[in-house]
């Protein structure tokens, strides 16, 4: 936890933090909706559609594909349901041809046009969501925040409608209800969670994200409003510790959010089998608010144990280092990596110890070499490199690239050929 606690001076944690359970609160909302209209394989097939959108929007190198892929999503998910009710074309064979068409043509794009050099990279933190989540851009942030409002208001104030459809929609046709319009309604909302959902958890996870909390909060209640809120603390809560274990331990974010989910699903089933066994439920119920209220007032009562006072003393050899990335973990390491190449800025001037590998790149036009410090994700698709100029001899760097070094040196934004990039200048081995 105090590694954690660390991490979250960090802005791209900041921003993770917030956009995760944004996107948590979403998907439990009309997730409970999708379980029981049966339509729980519409987030698998809506997030592949999403994939090849991505991948379009990669290829033809739009500055912001949330939103290219966001209209095009939606525009898939208000055709599949009116293909559904064709009855020539059943709804899973629907889901079936736009999940499989959509992430085939995606994954030919991006062999043939892709402008980055690191297809398994991109193909790996698109599917999985490794580390998707931690290297949002400010407009990211923004739009989820948005999104996420419109989703929650849109819950709100249709929640009749919603209920409505979901049990009886002839019924609910039969009062008077545009049946039609609000199925419509409910498919764009859901198309906008599955785009925010990619950046959680990756387009292959998000039926999990969707399926997972509502399944859970139905082993314990009977009533659609008590399934829906519990679905939704669920969710926002596995995100959390998911998020919380992934930066504090260096796992795939995504996949470790599911396996929170799945936890929970397991312990809401077994308690489920417990209250129906024993016919304890008010007994239950009491027990586990008071429980959750002893350990919350415990939480809020513990006082964090006094810093012990730091003598400052002057820096006469030696630089302070701002940002010290020995040690915090790979996925932690090329977050950061990565955020300092998006805004060189506003790193300008700091001193940085960074560990990673030794790489080499030579440019085409001068043949002029540079020595690079290379890191890479936990799960090794992802790889980001700042270059570095020694402040002694070059002698001492190593012969070949891929050996592991540690890189102090003061953190430089060059512009060069218009393009802004930061370096390590003055720069010391360790």
């Amino acid at each position: 936890m105090q590694t954690f606690i660390s991490y979250l001076s960090y802005p791209f944690v900041q921003n993770a933090i917030v956009a995760g359970l944004l996107i948590a609160l979403c998907s439990s909302l009309l997730g409970v909706t999708l379980v029981l209209k049966r339509f729980s394989l519409i987030g698998d097939g809506l997030s592949h559609v999403a994939f090849g959108a991505l991948a379009v929007a990669t290829v033809l190198n739009i500055g912001a594909p949330m939103l290219f892929v966001l209209p095009v999503t939606i525009l898939c998910a208000i055709a599949l349901l009116c293909t559904s009710q064709n009855s020539r074309i059943r709804g899973d064979a629907s889901i079936a041809m736009l999940s499989v068409g959509s992430l085939a043509l995606g994954y030919l794009l991006l062999n043939l046009f892709a402008p980055s050099g690191n297809l398994s990279g991109d193909v790996c933190s698109t599917l999985f969501g490794s580390t998707s989540i931690l290297t949002l851009t400010s407009l990211d942030v923004w739009l989820c925040v948005i999104l996420s409002l419109f989703v929650v208001l849109f819950f709100v104030f249709f929640y009749g409608r919603i209920f409505a459809i979901t049990f009886d929609e002839t019924f609910a046709r039969a009062s008077g209800l545009h049946v039609g319009l609000c199925n419509l309604l409910l498919a764009t909302v859901v198309a906008i969670i599955i785009v925010l959902a990619m950046n959680l958890v990756g387009s292959l996870l998000i039926s999990a994200l969707i399926v997972f909390p509502a399944l859970a909060a139905m082993r314990l209640c009977g009533s659609f409003l008590g399934v829906t809120l519990l679905s939704a603390l669920l969710s926002v809560s596995c995100a959390l510790a998911g998020m919380v274990v992934a930066i504090a331990a260096g796992t795939p974010v995504g996949a470790t959010i599911v396996g929170a989910d799945i936890i929970a699903f397991l312990g809401c089933a077994l308690l489920g089998v417990l209250v129906r066994f024993i016919k304890l439920k008010r007994t239950l119920k009491a027990v586990t608010a008071a429980f959750l209220i002893a350990v919350v007032a415990a939480g809020c009562g513990k006082e964090a144990p006094p810093k012990a006072p730091v003598t400052e003393t002057p820096a006469v050899e030696k630089p302070v280092v701002e940002i010290d990335l020995s040690k915090s973990n790979p996925m932690m390491v090329y977050s950061q990596v990565f955020y300092m190449n998006q805004k060189p800025n506003d790193f300008d001037g700091k001193m940085v110890r960074l560990p990673g590998t030794y790489a080499i790149t030579v440019n085409v036009h001068t043949s002029e070499r540079r020595s690079n410090c290379k890191v890479s994700d936990t799960s090794a698709c992802c790889s980001a490199m700042i270059p570095f100029e020694l402040a002694g001899s070059p002698s001492i760097l190593p012969q070949k690239g891929g050996v592991p070094i540690v890189v102090v040196g003061k953190f430089k934004a060059v512009t060069q050929d218009g393009r802004t990039y930061g370096m390590l200048t003055d720069a010391v081995l360790e």
